[in-house]
């Protein structure tokens, strides 16, 4: 009589393991975390700018934290990012660079204070940042 049951415990137990596995596999989080905004931006195609001079460190102070700035010169439109008032870097980008931000931030759901334009100014500093990044890429 014992021999006639132990099967059927084997494979109730068996069943009983494999369904907490997969509860588990289900409530565990996804593995891929959410991206940061540095993260999105580089993968759009901003460009890294460091401030080389105080003129240019004092530029950025003057850019909103981890919001966008565009800048509008006679030929082009650019896009400032400072993603830390701290820092002694920005983020600069075109056109193209911005769209494609744009759309990852949709995905990754950023909020808007960190994917839309916050201001729009006509600085010859930001033109120069933009001259810098481009030149350190030749």
């Amino acid at each position: 009589m014992i021999r006639g049951r132990m099967p059927r415990i084997g494979y109730v137990l068996l069943a009983a393991v494999l369904g907490i596995v997969l509860a588990g596999c289900a409530a565990a989080p996804s593995a891929s975390q959410p991206k940061s905004q540095d993260d999105l931006l580089t993968a759009a195609g901003f460009t890294s700018y460091a401030a080389k001079t105080p003129q240019s460190l004092a530029y950025l102070k003057t850019l909103p934290p981890q919001e966008i700035v565009r800048h509008r010169d006679k030929s082009a439109t650019r896009y400032l990012v400072c993603t830390d008032q701290n820092s002694k870097a920005c983020y600069v980008g075109d056109e193209a660079a911005y769209q494609r931000y744009q759309n990852l931030a949709n995905q990754e759901d950023l909020a808007a204070k960190k994917r839309n334009v916050k201001e729009e100014r006509w600085d010859p500093e930001a033109l120069q940042l933009w001259a810098d990044s481009q030149t350190v890429l030749r």
